[in-house]
């Protein structure tokens, strides 16, 4: 069985606008459907120690508009995890004054340039580059639209949104070195989660990223 440590918004890293806790929750509970162990954390302090030999870091926190306190050690706690790593939603903002983050997640939230329109219905669509056969074409649910999101080139995008009449990258993969790392836009609440589509994504998603890589560009 693999093992997944979840670290959840609601204790060291919290915000106005997004129920961490119940988000996690959801996010805990339809991967352990999928046949995962989840153990959920909420301080920064507690992740080595849970981190060790975990197959699978899921990030699901934000710390607000400005850096946190407690970034330098979240980052190290991050850095020092060989597994694999899924970030959801407001996950993109984190660590805005390092770029490691963004090397790690292939992407991310850019203050002053990234936005999001209210919340509202909101369609995903296949990217044509996707390879994944079995993803569905279309992905309908409501929450926010995440636009303008900095995408690094090598990352496979699975799905974008159209906002303004752009299209915009909110699902990717990222392969590096030996390490995996999976982004969906998608979390705002717990509706976001109510479209089965988007919990067979994150179930995806996770199952992908969990997958050890044996060398370099390896499948």
């Amino acid at each position: 069985m693999s093992r997944v440590v979840l670290f959840s918004g609601g204790g060291d890293y919290v915000d106005p606008w997004h129920p961490f806790l119940e988000t996690s929750a959801v996010v805990a509970d339809l991967l352990r459907a999928e046949g995962f162990s989840v153990d959920t954390v909420l301080g920064v302090d507690e992740l080595p120690d849970r981190l060790s030999g975990a197959d699978l870091l899921v990030v699901n926190a934000g710390g607000g508009p400005q850096a946190h306190p407690r970034d330098a050690d979240l980052r190290a706690a991050v850095a020092g995890h060989t597994g694999g790593l899924v970030a959801l939603h407001v996950a993109a903002t984190l660590l805005p004054e390092d770029d490691f983050w963004e090397g790690r997640l292939g992407g991310r939230w850019v203050r002053g340039h990234s936005m999001h329109p209210e919340r509202g219905p909101l369609r995903l669509v296949r990217a044509g580059e996707a390879s994944t056969a079995d993803l569905p074409p279309v992905i309908d649910t409501v929450d926010e639209a995440y636009s303008w999101l900095r995408v690094a080139d090598e990352t496979r995008v699975l799905y974008r949104q159209n906002h303004a009449g752009e299209p915009h990258p909110v699902v990717w993969l990222c392969e590096r070195d030996t390490q995996r790392s999976a982004y969906s836009a998608l979390g705002h609440d717990v509706e976001a989660y109510d479209s089965a589509a988007v919990r067979s994504l994150v179930a995806d998603l996770a199952h992908w990223a969990s997958a050890p890589l044996l060398a370099a560009g390896a499948r």
